[in-house]
């Protein structure tokens, strides 16, 4: 890990990046911010990290990027772990999902207290029997994705590759019936491209 930073370090330098600026993948993000340099000795990135999150919020606050209609399925919003109770962007996500979005239907709990999707730490990539295991487990998230649904979400935003699939997993599971999309997915539909 340390190699694979030192070369994602080195290669910014050398384009004299300002920002790196993550994608919505909550272990990428982590591990660039909080582990890469870690892994090097150094307390603190030699170069700023940004996850989409806090770029989407800048491009909108900023009035960089234009919305020309709103997303106007009801939505609600999945907080994972390393981007919410590691990276402290639970307001900024909902800032960005609120500006693209018509109606956003939050799950409870939420924020750093949001149920956890189980596809983290690497458990995504275990398969069976271990995936039917986790399924059984995290039957709590499906209840509560149940719960956000009866009040009306329709698409399940959930700003993280693991998660994603995580989530794509128990949707499958208990049959919810979500359309599961990233932030990015409704972004790109909603801004003026000219």
């Amino acid at each position: 890990m340390g190699r694979i930073k030192r070369v994602h370090f080195e290669t910014a330098a050398r384009l004299r990046v300002k920002r790196i600026v993550m994608g919505e993948c909550g272990h990428a993000f982590r591990s660039v911010y909080d582990m890469g340099n870690r892994w090097l000795g150094w307390r603190m990135p030699p170069i700023p990290i940004v996850h989409a999150i806090d770029f989407y919020d800048e491009l909108l606050g900023e009035n960089k990027i234009k919305i020309v209609k709103k997303f106007a399925e009801p939505v609600t919003l999945h907080d994972p772990c390393n981007v919410i109770r590691g990276g402290g962007l639970a307001q900024k996500s909902r800032n960005v999902i609120n500006a693209i979005c018509e109606e956003l239907i939050e799950m409870h709990p939420n924020r750093e207290h949001n149920y956890c999707c189980a596809a983290g730490g690497g458990v995504i990539n275990c398969g069976p029997p271990f995936k039917t295991t986790r399924m059984e487990g995290n039957r709590v998230k499906a209840e509560q994705l149940f719960a956000a649904k009866s009040r009306g979400a329709k698409v399940l935003i959930a700003p993280c590759h693991n998660c994603h699939s995580g989530l794509e997993d128990i949707n499958h599971h208990y049959g919810l019936g979500y359309e599961i999309k990233f932030i990015s997915d409704i972004l790109y539909d909603v801004i003026d491209k000219g």
